[in-house]
Order: C-alpha cells, then sequence, then structure tokens
C-alpha cells in the first residue's frame, strides 16, 4: 500500500509492539486518555474498559477519542463463544468517526490495533492510510504476530518501539506532541507498563 506523504515529506507512524494484548491495551488506553485530558488534539480508537469478571469473553467496547463516542466492536457476546468476532460493520463506524474527527485537524492518530482486519487490508487500515496522507502523526499497537504484515503495509516507512520504551517519549516530544506539562503524566503512564 502507498502513501501520499504528508506535510513533512515523511511519514510520522509509530508502531508500538506488543506481545502481551492485555497490558498494551491498558497502556495504550491510559496514553490516549491522559493526552487527551492534557489538552491535545487526538483521534483514534481505544479500548473503553478492561473485561470485567463475569462478563463475556467478547466484550469490546472502544472510545473514539475525539468524538468520545463509544461502540462495541464484538459480533457475538454469548458466553458460549468460542472467540471474539468483531462486527465489520462496527469497525464500519469506527473508521467513520475517525475520518470525520480529520475535520478538527487532530495532532495525533492512536489505533489500539493492528489486528487481523487491517492485515487484511480492511477494518481500519484506510483511516491510518488517510491521517498519513493527511500529514497526522500516527501511532498503532502491533501484535507481534502482525508485525510482517505491518511492515508490509506500512512499506517499511514506520518507526517501531515495544510498547514498554523510553524511545515513545522521544518520538512524541520530537513532534511537539508532548508539551511540559503532559510529559511527567505520560512517563508515568509508560513507566508502569514496563
Amino acid at each position: 500500500m502507498g502513501y501520499t506523504l504528508g506535510r513533512s515529506g515523511r511519514p510520522s507512524i509509530l508502531a508500538l509492539v506488543y506481545s502481551d494484548g492485555a497490558a498494551a491495551c491498558r497502556m495504550i488506553s491510559e496514553f490516549g486518555y491522559r493526552l487527551r485530558d492534557n489538552g491535545v488534539a487526538i483521534a483514534g480508537i481505544v479500548a473503553y474498559h478492561a473485561t470485567r469478571d463475569g462478563t463475556p469473553r467478547c466484550d469490546m467496547e472502544i472510545e473514539e477519542l475525539s468524538s468520545r463516542i463509544i461502540l462495541q466492536l464484538a459480533d457475538d457476546q454469548t458466553p458460549q463463544a468460542a472467540g471474539c468476532r468483531v462486527d465489520p460493520a462496527a469497525m464500519q463506524d469506527a473508521a467513520a468517526l475517525i475520518s470525520a474527527s480529520f475535520q478538527k485537524c487532530p495532532e495525533l492518530l492512536i489505533v489500539n490495533k493492528f489486528g487481523q482486519l487491517e492485515a487484511g487490508g480492511g477494518g481500519l487500515a484506510d483511516a491510518i492510510t488517510e491521517a498519513v496522507d493527511l500529514g497526522i502523526p500516527v501511532i498503532v499497537g502491533v501484535p507481534e504476530r502482525h508485525i510482517a504484515r505491518w511492515r508490509e503495509f506500512t512499506n517499511g516507512l514506520a518507526e517501531e518501539a515495544m510498547i514498554d520504551s523510553p524511545r515513545i517519549q522521544h518520538w512524541l516530544s520530537r513532534r511537539g506532541l508532548i508539551p511540559q506539562r503532559v510529559r511527567a503524566a505520560a512517563e508515568r503512564v509508560l513507566n508502569s507498563a514496563a
């Protein structure tokens, strides 16, 4: 997939590579909320809450950070479900919300997971491409099992950091996305993931 390079002339994409999906989900969500709460104009999706005890295994609520709209992504929430299936229509709704948020000129797009749909060219793949084309910096959580597809998707143009790496702070700082008042809060979230 080719990109039209954004305002800087070079895509600004960071993959947060992880093996522990639950820890990455919590960290990316806390990070997104912390940035938004500290005044960074942010778009994208993060997990709205972690699965609670007694709830079905496929309770997958996400929040689009700019609009604050919460969506349910699970196709089947019955306790008998053998695995999670993402509802493609719900993903289209999430992609539409993200695309609409670009009208507000966000400073950053966060996507909590480059999952099976994105690895196949669907899901939020077009929203990620659109952000890059607009010159919006992008952070995407990428499970290790999808890293080869991610590299193919980004034509090898994305930077990569492990989910607990201090490189994340440096990446954000180089783009002016961590004002001094946010830096300490972001460091606490990143350090708690370590």
